[in-house]
């Protein structure tokens, strides 16, 4: 039976071919050192579907939004779990993605041809601080509060713009757009360079350690 399926499947797809291709690629020796990209892919995929399911308990109000994350886990049976896998996830993908950051410059991965697979990562880097940033807000406890306060204070002292980012940020800022900007804005631009970085990393290959 699921001998039929399959065939079905791959008639309709073609995804044996597919796979077979991806087996035949060549990945350099030493192969620890570039785990880090696929690791972070992983827990990307698993933010998306933990957020996902938080989706259907959060509410993005600030008199609201603490009350509507504490019933999702005290209430429900996987609330708490989801709930820290997102929580923990974005933290140990921050992590993998600094690693990998550092592999590729200690590597030089970064020069002629791959610059493009370089640029396209480093803006993946800060969109998902960005994810991080707009995550904590989203609870709108005093961690969030404070948080925001502290972010507001540090771009004040940015020369030039600092003032007129610290109060164009004010002026916007509201937990309705933080959620917005947290569940489809940055999600999507980050599927969007996702898809470059691996198509640049498919043209050229992985880059050989010195």
């Amino acid at each position: 039976m699921i001998s039929k399926v399959s065939d079905w499947l791959n008639e309709r797809t073609g995804f044996r071919e597919q796979a077979r291709l991806k087996r035949g690629q060549a990945v350099p020796a030493h192969m620890y050192f570039y785990c880090f990209g696929g690791i972070s892919l992983f827990i990307i995929l698993l933010q998306a579907l933990t957020g996902i399911y938080m989706l259907f308990f959060y509410t993005p109000h600030p008199e609201l939004a603490l009350k509507s994350i504490e019933a999702m886990s005290n209430d429900d049976s996987l609330g708490g779990l989801f709930r820290n896998m997102h929580r923990w996830g974005a933290t140990l993908l921050l992590a993998t993605i600094i690693t990998h950051v550092v592999t590729v410059v200690y590597q030089k991965a970064y020069r002629k041809p791959r610059e493009l697979n370089w640029t396209s990562g480093v803006f993946q880097f800060l969109v998902v601080v960005l994810l991080l940033a707009t995550g904590i807000l989203l609870p709108w406890d005093w961690r969030a509060y404070w948080a925001f306060a502290l972010w507001v204070d540090y771009v004040d002292t940015w020369p030039f713009i600092g003032d007129f980012l610290k109060n164009f940020i004010l002026d916007v800022f509201t937990i309705n757009r933080a959620f917005i900007i947290h569940v489809m804005v940055l999600p999507i631009a980050l599927a969007l360079l996702l898809r470059f970085h691996f198509k640049m990393v498919k043209r050229h290959g992985i880059s050989e350690p010195l």
